[in-house]
């Protein structure tokens, strides 16, 4: 079989969604891991028959989103706080547990879901739910690319059926769904999950494997966030297959370190193209970080939820389970969600690529995962100064800083009293 890759657009614009193994109706192109560890197309070029059709729908060309209509207005969003009003479920979902009311609607209907699920230790992958308890497994998140199969052509399928169908996924994926659909559809919900960015599967691959050395024995799933009952101090649980599990908080974890210090993302999410307003969903679903200081008395252990109705069909279907007493739902000034994790929500100007970026990546597949993090995440230099985090050193330069940051918050608590 002859494969070309990266045929359809330059590999850094590539967000791995799979809208062109989709729409190929010859299935010419899968989806395979580069050496970066990123879903990039292959074509099979003796099966291709040169229609095109693959680059004419492709999100990632350069120039298509530039003719996206978009408005970074904050103060036309419809924003709210809200949570699951079932306790259990609450306390057993990551962010408010709206998600899973969304579902049991659509289940009420005869309708399904389609959500990412672990396929194994080191895989995410879509799949189609019927039922609240395979909801489940979709539930959490998973912090990585998850691979699309033929997502797009089910949901389509079960929508020509006239069922009512629930997608949920990043906002490419959502973005690459309606493209692949051409038309909306009234028996369509979408969200799209807030994103900082899709990791290299190689980055997970490394953790899995150093904590199977560590514990001589294999891990069974990785849990990227456990509240233990405090959402705001998340754990990542590795579980394994003996039927122990070793918990972190977020804060401490090699992994989590590695992800949120950018040094591990596709080249097209340090400035994703969909990161603006509106989003692509019908709504957005996020955390509501920073809203212990603004609601102390809403249940912030068991997690919040930031929720934004971005179609009149978001805000009714959200609407409706607050009255029905589904959900708890308050309306929110778009701004106090956006200060939580604005870089998700909007890239704004252009984030460069970091240039030890393919450095680090190139690092995991010949260093222990322990030498990279010292060398990528705890290595720092700030002007003229090289150190280490959390040396003596790095704490003397951020303590003025920690200063001005507490006299703020007291002030700002003052003020408000």
């Amino acid at each position: 079989m002859n494969r070309k890759n990266n045929h359809i657009t330059p590999p850094e614009n590539c967000t791995g969604c799979g809208l062109c193994a989709n729409v190929c109706s010859k299935d010419a192109i899968s989806m395979v891991w580069s050496e970066d560890g990123f879903l990039v197309p292959a074509v099979d070029i003796q099966a291709c028959v040169n229609c095109g059709l693959c680059v004419k729908m492709c999100p990632a060309q350069p120039g298509v989103m530039a003719n996206e209509k978009y408005s970074d207005n904050l103060e036309t969003v419809v924003a709210y706080g809200g949570w699951n009003a079932d306790a259990e479920t609450h306390a057993n979902s990551s962010s408010g547990g709206v998600f899973s009311t969304l579902a049991e609607k659509v289940f009420s209907t005869g309708g399904c879901v389609f959500g990412v699920i672990w396929k194994d230790k080191e895989t995410a992958a879509f799949s189609k739910a019927e039922n609240m308890e395979q909801i489940v497994p979709m539930r959490g998140s998973k912090y990585t690319q998850a691979m699309p199969g033929g997502v797009y052509r089910e949901v389509k399928d079960e929508l020509q059926k006239g069922r009512q169908v629930l997608f949920t996924g990043t906002a490419c994926q959502v973005h690459a769904l309606k493209k692949y659909l051409r038309k909306p559809y009234d028996n369509l919900l979408t969200f799209d999950i807030v994103c900082h960015g899709v990791p290299s599967r190689k980055l997970l691959q490394a953790y899995v494997k150093h904590y199977e050395d560590k514990a001589k024995k294999e891990i069974q799933q990785v849990n990227f966030r456990i509240k233990k009952g405090d959402w705001l101090r998340y754990q990542v649980q590795k579980q394994y297959k003996d039927g122990t599990t070793l918990e972190d908080v977020s804060g401490n974890d090699l992994f989590m370190h590695l992800f949120i210090g950018d040094k591990m993302l596709n080249k097209c999410c340090y400035n994703c193209p969909h990161a603006h307003l509106p989003r692509p969903g019908d709504m957005t679903l996020g955390d509501y970080w920073g809203v212990q200081n603004l609601h102390p008395d809403w249940p912030i252990k068991e997690g919040i939820g930031s929720l934004i109705a971005n179609t009149e069909k978001g805000k009714t279907i959200l609407e409706s389970l607050a009255a029905e007493a589904k959900i708890t739902l308050h309306k929110e000034p778009f701004a106090n969600l956006f200060k939580g994790q604005s870089r998700s929500y909007l890239r704004g100007d252009y984030h460069e690529i970091p240039k030890d970026r393919d450095a680090a990546l190139g690092a995991l597949s010949s260093s222990l995962l322990l030498d990279v993090h010292s060398e990528f995440y705890n290595k720092l230099q700030i002007g003229p100064f090289s150190m280490q985090r959390g040396s003596v050193l790095h704490k003397l330069i951020l303590f003025p800083r920690r200063v001005v940051s507490f006299a703020y918050r007291k002030t700002k608590q003052l003020f408000k009293h």
